[in-house]
């Protein structure tokens, strides 16, 4: 019995010939134009996309990123014609079977606990690693394991918001992060510190994005000016929509007074602001990629009876700390 998806298909065994026709048929959805190849035919959009990655072990990889001379194929073609609506039509999946995250009742959670929810529209692509080693380019986002949409994982959140409120900190080191009593009630101990571990109170939730793009960097040769060898970066491009949810839940042996929750939701905010308008997220943040509009749309809930403030910006004083009510 055949258990790697691969092995089901031959595509890298044919003759180039056949390699380069089915390189133009793969991303036709239409099961005649893959008359001839038959064992393709039934296979979703991914899976063609799959089928296709086998092109790396062969001399037609070009052809099967970019397309040929006679016109685009590939890689290409597919992202143009089939990417958007397949992955639109994975997140509406996410959406029936209630996956996607939202917050959860607040009166069930414990004293001072509160939850931000904002939906946000990319100024910049956002670009990421993905632990796939199998795939037609080098350089792929990173997708959610069983329904393959481009996605931001809670771990990637938690680092980048960390990053930024370091940042904002001047802390260069993980010594300095480790002495701030607020910092460590947030996210948790530092690095390396095994004994008396503490869990933080932030809880982070995955984004899904129903779009994707290709960013191309082509390097320079310094003597000549001449471009060398493209790299292409796949991303989720700007204008794309995502949502950001995040949970504080105060289950530590921490102080909960009023003061001591409304600074940390003050900080926190703090942090979004500098991790989604200065900073960026995901990968290349260095170079301007991750960054968002600021207009944004979502809102803070809490315990209280008027436990909802609306949020439509991320600059103060758009998000106004003082109107929210945790008791």
């Amino acid at each position: 019995m055949i258990w790697e998806f691969q092995g089901y298909y031959d595509y890298a065994k044919k003759d180039k010939d056949a390699q380069l026709e089915i390189i133009t048929k793969l991303d036709v959805l239409d099961k005649s134009a893959l008359e001839r190849w038959s064992e393709f035919a039934d296979l979703d959009a991914w899976s063609r996309l799959l089928v296709l990655s086998q092109a790396i072990a062969t001399p037609s990889k070009n052809q099967a990123r970019m397309g040929t001379q006679e016109g685009p194929g590939g890689y290409q073609l597919w992202l143009e014609k089939i990417a958007n609506e397949f992955f639109k039509q994975q997140h509406g999946h996410l959406e029936r079977l209630s996956l996607c995250p939202a917050l959860p009742d607040m009166k069930i959670l414990p004293p001072g606990s509160w939850g931000i929810q904002l939906t946000f529209t990319l100024k910049k692509p956002y670009i990421s690693k993905d632990d796939t080693e199998f795939y037609i380019i080098d350089n792929p986002v990173r997708k959610e394991w069983v329904f393959k949409v481009p996605y931001v994982a809670p771990s990637q959140w938690k680092g980048a918001l960390r990053a930024a409120m370091r940042r904002l900190r001047g802390y260069t080191t993980w010594e300095q992060e480790g002495q701030d009593p607020q910092m460590v009630r947030l996210f948790g101990n530092v690095k390396g510190e095994q004994e008396e571990f503490r869990a933080g109170r932030l809880h982070f939730y995955p984004t899904f994005f129903d779009q994707i793009g290709l960013e191309v960097i082509n390097p320079h040769d310094r003597e000549t000016g001449a471009g060398t060898q493209p790299i292409y970066l796949e991303c989720v491009p700007a204008g794309a929509k995502g949502t950001f949810t995040l949970l504080y839940v105060p289950l530590d042996n921490g102080p909960v007074d009023e003061a001591t929750v409304r600074d940390d939701l003050r900080a926190v905010a703090d942090g979004l602001q500098e991790m989604f308008t200065r900073q960026g997220f995901g990968a290349k943040t260095s170079s301007g990629y991750g960054i968002v509009e600021d207009k944004v749309d979502g809102y803070i809930r809490t315990q209280s009876d008027v436990n909802e403030v609306r949020v439509s910006g991320l600059n103060h004083p758009k998000i106004d700390i003082q109107r929210v009510k945790f008791w």
